[in-house]
């Protein structure tokens, strides 16, 4: 599945310079019009967000039966939190309680979730930026539509074992000035740099690292797909 011109040692030596790399072309093309196929058409979607302290994922049957009540009312709960706080609102298919679950068994995704974790993945990443203790990762699909956003943070959780986020990019068309782009910051919350949503790349940073993703403009007409989550040096037992 790996695009195998890969030149990981030249990879390796850019990632060295700041702790994070975008690498283009990352998968065959064969591979990642079929993971853009599912995410565009198949997968059902849930909506990700922080209600008061807890972490909510609603599922896709729930958000089916949503009202136009029911969808005000999780704005007002979003947006009650003080502006300084963690929050995110975005769609949401959570890949390993649904590969452990054995739901939707129909979905390219299931496979992603051992390709994910199978010894080229690892390796690779591994490889590029030099934290040889991962032997796991966890994964999400998601996408970013118009409303949607990601506050700043940086990827500590206690108990998590985070050691690389990753982000498999499959979104096409994407246009800068719809936001949804991946911002680094500084400590003080200065944007330091933007990686662009684009097609079959893979983002690599290390954790820690102060990010976000820039709220998607109401002008937005298309969705960025994403699977993405942690290179851990321990795996999750949930």
């Amino acid at each position: 599945m790996l695009n195998p011109a890969l030149d990981v040692p030249a990879l390796a030596e850019e990632f060295s310079r700041q702790h994070r790399i975008q690498i283009p072309n990352v998968l065959v093309p064969e591979a990642a019009e079929e993971l853009h196929r599912c995410l565009a058409t198949q997968v059902p979607w849930g909506v990700a967000y922080i209600d008061g302290e807890e972490y909510k994922i609603l599922t896709a049957d729930k958000v089916a039966a949503f009202t136009v009540a029911d969808w005000s009312a999780l704005n007002r709960r979003v947006q009650a939190r003080n502006g300084s706080q963690f929050q995110f609102l975005y769609n949401s298919y959570m890949m390993i309680s649904a590969y452990k679950e054995r739901r939707d068994p129909t979905l390219a995704l299931h496979g992603m979730v051992e390709w994910i974790n199978s010894p080229p993945f690892i390796q690779l990443m591994r490889s590029v930026t030099g934290v040889n203790n991962v032997i796991a990762a966890d994964a999400q699909a998601t996408r970013y539509i118009a409303g949607h956003f990601l506050k700043k943070h940086s990827d500590t959780v206690n108990g998590q074992y985070r050691e690389v986020a990753y982000v498999l990019n499959l979104t096409k068309d994407w246009q800068a000035d719809w936001g949804g782009l991946l911002q680094f910051m500084d400590d003080d919350g200065r944007v330091t740099e933007t990686y662009m949503p684009t097609f079959n790349s893979l983002t690599l940073f290390q954790v820690p690292m102060w990010h976000c993703v820039s709220y998607v403009s109401p002008a937005a007409t298309g969705a960025r797909y994403a699977i993405t989550g942690w290179g851990q040096s321990r795996p999750r037992s949930d």
